[in-house]
């Protein structure tokens, strides 16, 4: 049973990190489990600047937010390849153009700057390979946007998020679809997972959790070493 490099995405509010932390502890204490992005960690300088000035700050962040992505799908791939263990990503490299493609359709990033994005995003893709599994929470924007405004209510640190309202998270939901419909065509495998119920209890949210795991260690590509060399355009 081979080693695989897992992201997990979803909207905004979906629980992607809390399953990305727990499905790493049931996959086994090797596994190697990367946390998304964000200002609570301080991964994420630009995001409070970002909802307060969008038109400004778009395109910086989404560059900065691609290239710390890239680090992290690099030292998974390592992981991974060496045979040190599992690898569970909270967003990706690949889910990261989901916003971008959002912020140009919403006017926040220009065209040109789009441009510069994706000249960025191609240069960097030589690097990566496509992950072995993609975890694709599937949440309502109207069930995220409950959890967004309860989880400001418990960290001060998201309290910028005020500002996503639900037309917002149905333009994004539209474009993680998008992303993972692309992946799932570039021969991913991937995991469609209903997460709408509330799971607020650890135990709840294990025992789906586990399933996912077992059908993730059960999953192997048709060919080890076309796997390796599988690339995105």
């Amino acid at each position: 049973m081979r080693n695989k490099v897992v992201i997990v995405e979803g909207l905004i509010g979906a629980g992607k990190s809390s399953f990305t932390e727990e499905l790493g502890e049931v996959l086994g204490t090797n596994t190697l489990a990367l946390m998304e992005p964000d200002e609570e960690r301080g991964a994420n300088p630009y995001l409070s600047s970002f909802y307060s000035d969008q038109r400004r700050w778009a395109f910086t962040m989404q560059v900065h937010l691609l290239q710390a992505r890239f680090k992290m799908h690099l030292q998974a791939q390592w992981h991974v390849m060496n045979n040190q263990g599992d690898a569970v990503l909270d967003r990706s490299y690949f889910g990261d153009t989901a916003f971008a493609r959002l912020q140009v359709s919403t006017g926040a990033m220009s065209e040109r700057e789009f441009e510069t994005y994706k000249s960025i995003y191609h240069g960097m893709t030589a690097s990566v390979l496509l992950p072995n599994v993609c975890i694709n929470l599937m949440v309502e924007p109207e069930v995220a946007a409950r959890r967004i405004a309860k989880r400001m209510e418990l960290r001060t640190g998201r309290r910028c998020e005020s500002v996503i309202d639900t037309d917002y998270l149905k333009c994004l939901n539209k474009e993680v679809n998008a992303t993972v419909d692309t992946l799932s065509k570039q021969g991913v495998q991937v995991i469609n997972v209903p997460w709408n119920e509330d799971r607020s209890l650890r135990a709840d949210r294990l025992e789906s959790i586990s399933i996912i795991a077992n059908r993730i260690r059960e999953y192997e590509s048709a060919d080890y070493f076309l796997d390796l060399h599988r690339r995105t355009t």
